[in-house]
């Protein structure tokens, strides 16, 4: 393992809403077992620098339960910033990508943990957040400013999709342990 060349300078919440919704139906250990499968989840993530050359990240999640196939037992949106600067990186490396994805896995990582510990002393009971992957979205995030300047439009600051928890699909690509 290699140390990152990220350095976690300050984590600031900007918004912390976890409110109980009691018309759920996962209850008691249910709730231990929610992982969101069913249930509509958005995420956001933005970036940019700070006047002294560090970066920032922000990072949102919420859930809805409207239109959804199974009501969660919380509805939760949870936004918080995070501040980098970036050490030396090997030659391959971009350093706005590593910002973006490793950045914002960190920043998430805190919102999880946020929720995690008001949800673990409320009445419905605890829940875990989802668990994204941010490896390639800086290469989707492109690729969105490409398009919404073609077409004039700026992207949505959350878009929901319905949650699964489907194993991915193999990929074909064969991975080996390095000793």
């Amino acid at each position: 393992m290699n140390r990152s060349p990220l350095t976690f300078l300050s984590l600031k919440f900007l918004r912390v809403h976890v409110a109980a919704d009691f018309k759920s139906e996962q209850k008691g250990e249910k709730v231990d077992k929610f992982d969101f499968s069913g249930n509509k989840v958005g995420w956001t993530i933005k970036h940019g620098h700070h006047d002294d050359g560090s970066w920032w990240v922000a990072v949102g999640f919420r859930n809805t339960n409207e239109d959804v196939e199974v009501i969660a037992p919380y509805l939760i949106d949870v936004q918080a910033i995070g501040s980098f600067i970036v050490g030396k990186l090997p030659p391959n490396i971009i350093e706005e990508k590593i910002i973006y994805e490793s950045g914002g896995a960190l920043v998430y990582g805190a919102i999880r943990d946020m929720v995690s510990s008001i949800t673990a002393r409320a009445v419905p009971g605890h829940v875990m957040l989802p668990t994204p992957t941010f490896l390639g979205e800086f290469e989707l995030h492109q690729k969105k400013l490409v398009d919404s300047s073609a077409n004039g439009k700026d992207d949505p600051p959350f878009s929901f999709e319905v949650h699964s928890n489907e194993k991915p699909k193999k990929t074909g690509v064969k991975r080996k342990l390095v000793k």
